[in-house]
């Protein structure tokens, strides 16, 4: 008993010393895991910069400190894992995490997702404000489904104003911003014009919340065709050039012939800017671009083969590798690993091919490789999860082609039951 007072002390000791304006202390249920706290400092580019890290102990606990100058979108990552938040500078929190064990008979998308307890907040309520104000917005939407978008009934909307004043209480100007743009996305249903009266109200001549996110998520439906005319700029030049830098990144990878003037608008955007927020998405954006050229340095690695040999992205310098990321088993990879088998009998040693998977999902793969004949490597990611934020993995399965030289040749790449092939064929020959 003695002992495990000890090490609880120790394990609270950094509470009474940190310099830190953010603390939270928490426990998972997963062992010596890699505990990250991530903020999103560009909603609109999904750019996360990681402002804590630490490991959990034998016994799951864990503590994160970190500085914030806002509030801010964040997210307390447990390995391959995340759970959303939002984080208030000078605060603390104490969690708790669980991470659901993975069901082999279901797939990636169909896995039970980690579930956060905040137990306590010194954040003057904000978080607690905003979970009870979104569950009160979901319930309305889907137990009044019917008369909000097919009957188009507005009343609704002052029930869910009048459902958040009366069971929230709300105090947080975060908050309520929050709510305001939460409850506009449910309008823009009732209005049936293609989000004109919403902009009107929500968005012209009012401040552009960088950090809010139902403000972004719900600007990204408002402006992904919206054109912007003179009087309107003028009025709103700050949600203007965010306006402009969202649709010339999509226009960058619906046109490949546009990229060179996409990046020049991008450039004099960002020069004649005045606003440090609107600086930073053109250059999140451009160093996006940059990062998945064609042309530019892949990120190396070095994993730990189902044979137990040591793989080095760059032991195959002199090749074209053709990157696949898997999870776990599904119909999409049994497919599409056997549509890699056919291209890999064709392409002979002329490509390479090298599959990463998580550690978890080693020995299913491995047994799949024996059965199925595939003699390229299984490379086991082990505990360098972020080996998949350097490639931005964000689905699997995911491929990447890699040039000669360890360069990108397309990020990420076609699947092998698309045009993958074409793509290798035509990098080939350039």
């Amino acid at each position: 008993m003695k002992k495990h007072l000890i090490g609880i002390l120790l394990f609270l000791l950094p509470l009474a010393v940190s310099s830190q304006n953010v603390i939270i202390t928490g426990r998972v249920n997963r062992t010596d895991a890699l505990i990250r706290l991530m903020v999103c400092d560009d909603l609109l580019n999904g750019h996360e910069t990681t402002v804590a890290e630490t490991r959990s102990n034998d016994q799951g606990f864990f503590i994160l400190e970190g500085e914030v100058d806002r509030i801010m979108p964040a997210a307390i990552c447990v390995e391959l894992e995340s759970v959303d938040f939002v984080i208030t500078p000078n605060a603390t929190y104490e969690v708790g995490i669980v991470v659901p064990d993975p069901d082999p008979s279901l797939s990636y998308f169909e896995q039970p997702q980690p579930t956060l307890q905040v137990k306590k907040a010194s954040d003057k309520g904000c978080y607690r404000q905003l979970v009870a104000s979104e569950m009160i917005v979901d319930d309305y939407v889907l137990g009044y489904f019917d008369q909000i978008y097919m009957r188009r009934q507005y009343r609704y909307l002052d029930s869910i104003r009048a459902a958040i004043d009366r069971e929230v209480q709300v105090t947080e100007p975060y908050v309520q911003q929050a709510n305001t743009y939460k409850i506009a996305s449910v309008q823009m249903a009732l209005n049936a014009d293609g989000g004109k009266k919403v902009i009107q109200e929500y968005y012209d001549g009012k401040p552009v919340l960088y950090d809010c996110l139902p403000y972004m998520d719900l600007f990204k439906d408002l402006f992904k065709t919206y054109t912007i005319t003179g009087e309107f700029a003028s009025r709103n030049p700050e949600l203007a050039d965010m306006v402009n830098i969202y649709q010339l990144r999509g226009l960058y990878y619906e046109d490949y012939q546009s990229r060179k003037w996409v990046k020049t608008q991008l450039q004099s955007l960002g020069r004649h800017s005045k606003s440090k927020a609107i600086k930073a998405m053109v250059a999140n954006t451009l160093e996006r671009f940059d990062r998945f050229a064609l042309g530019a340095e892949a990120p190396d690695f070095e994993l730990q083969a189902a044979d137990s040999t040591k793989v080095k992205l760059s032991d195959y310098k002199k090749s074209m590798v053709v990157l696949q990321f898997v999870d776990g088993i599904s119909r999409m990879v049994e497919h599409q690993s056997a549509t890699l088998d056919e291209l890999h009998h064709q392409w002979q040693d002329s490509v390479q091919i090298l599959t990463v998977t998580t550690k978890d999902q080693l020995e299913i793969h491995r047994r799949r490789f024996e059965e199925r004949h595939y003699d390229w490597p299984l490379l086991n990611l082990g505990n360098d999860i972020l080996l998949l934020e350097r490639y931005e993995v964000r689905t699997f399965p995911e491929y990447f082609i890699i040039l000669p030289g360890t360069r990108i040749g397309q990020a990420p790449a076609p699947n092998p039951d698309q045009t993958l092939g074409k793509y290798v064929t035509k990098l080939w020959g350039e």
